[in-house]
This record gives structure tokens, C-alpha cells and sequence, in this order.
């Protein structure tokens, strides 16, 4: 539970003012806050107050997730160490998808992947109730689908870019570290990361829809 203290406001961001420096929901970043990845305290009038250092360096680092935590933790940490590497190879930096993405976008799209890392985790963690987890996967995919159809990006480039961060996470299963039941706990994981990544695949497509449904009743 976040600290009630006093500190120097220019130290501290509003929830609104953290969820937009991150572009996460409420939910996320208190989900987040509630797992010591950012330091936060409430006010006396109860209002809840982040660090801004902490924010910064959520921004900047790969993933927020535990690097400690086994099991699906370790499998995030292992989806981004395979998805760098992948990055930097000819065939993926050469695709459509790919090129049509500047630089700055990409940085936005990355936070994206975060939560998804951070959902999956969860969810196969047990973390929070599933069909919480669930419907937040979906509106991830929302978000996710407008950002992309802002960039113009064809809902076809749009879905490999998916299916290149998806198939990363599932071929990072054989990465986590072994355990005592290795295939029943990387087929569960692997059933679990279907689940969270079929949530956001559906809240992409349903954004297109509505973005071109929209477009069509704009046109004269």
C-alpha cells in the first residue's frame, strides 16, 4: 500500500499525469505501483502521487516486470532478450511492417508490448482476477489498433507486427529457466500467453473495424 508523506511536488506525478507519461491506464500503473515497480504515496486528501524517476526509467528500461520472479517472469524476460535479437536481424528490419514504423513510433509501440508482457505474466502468475486481466488484454489491443491505424499502417501490417511480438513471447518458452514439471508448466504458460495474446488480437481487429466504419461515414 503506497505511504501517506509529505514530498516536494515537483518530484511526483498525478495519476493522470503518470498514466499519460507512460501511456498506460489507471489500472496498469497501480498494478505496477502496488508491485513496488514505482514508488508512490497518497496524500492527505487521498490522492495518490508517483515518482517521477520511477517513471522516467519505466520508459526507458525494456520491460517493468520482475527480472526475479520465475515462471512467466522469467518468460517475459526471455521474450524480450529473443525479440531484441530478432530486431536486429535483416529479415525482420527488411519487412513491410517494419520500415513503415519511424523510429518514434516504435518507442510508443514498445510500451505497448510492455503491458502485454506485463498481462501475460500476470495472468499466468495469477495475479488479479482473470476476466479483469482479460478485458484489460482486449482494451490494450484497442489502443494498440488505433495507434497503429493513426500511423496509417494496413490492418495486414498491423497483424504480422502482432505476430512477430507473439510469436517471439511463445518461442521464449523454451528460454525460462527449467523446472521440476518443465513440459506440463511451459504447456500451461504457453495455453495462458495464447489466451492474453487471442484478447489483444481481437481488441486490434475490432479497432480497424470501427476505424474504417468510421472513415465510411465521414466520406461524402
Amino acid at each position: 500500500m503506497p505511504k501517506v508523506i509529505s514530498a516536494a511536488p515537483q518530484q511526483w506525478a498525478s495519476l493522470g499525469e503518470a498514466c499519460k507519461m507512460l501511456q498506460v491506464n489507471q489500472a496498469t500503473l497501480r498494478r505496477w505501483a502496488d508491485r513496488g515497480l514505482v514508488r508512490s504515496y497518497r496524500t492527505p486528501g487521498g490522492h495518490r502521487r508517483f515518482a517521477q524517476e520511477d517513471l522516467r526509467a519505466l520508459t526507458e528500461r525494456p520491460h517493468p516486470g520482475p527480472a526475479e520472479s520465475p515462471g512467466p517472469g522469467a518468460l517475459a524476460q526471455a521474450a524480450l532478450r529473443h525479440i531484441r535479437r530478432r530486431l536486429h536481424q535483416r529479415a525482420v528490419s527488411s519487412q513491410a511492417w517494419y520500415e513503415h514504423i519511424h523510429d518514434q513510433d516504435r518507442t510508443r509501440l514498445r510500451l505497448f508490448g510492455h503491458r502485454i508482457l506485463t498481462l501475460a505474466s500476470d495472468f499466468a502468475l495469477g495475479h488479479g482476477k482473470k476476466h479483469t486481466l482479460l478485458a484489460e488484454a482486449r482494451l490494450v489491443g484497442e489502443e494498440y489498433g488505433q495507434e497503429t491505424a493513426r500511423l496509417d499502417l494496413p490492418l495486414e501490417h498491423a497483424v504480422q507486427a502482432f505476430a512477430f511480438f507473439r510469436n517471439s513471447l511463445v518461442e521464449s518458452l523454451q528460454e525460462a529457466p527449467p523446472q521440476e514439471d518443465s513440459s506440463a508448466s511451459v504447456y500451461r504458460t504457453w495455453r495462458q500467453v495464447n489466451t492474453i495474446t487471442d484478447e489483444v488480437l481481437q481488441g486490434i481487429i475490432h479497432s480497424y473495424d470501427r476505424h474504417y466504419v468510421a472513415e465510411k461515414i465521414s466520406q461524402p
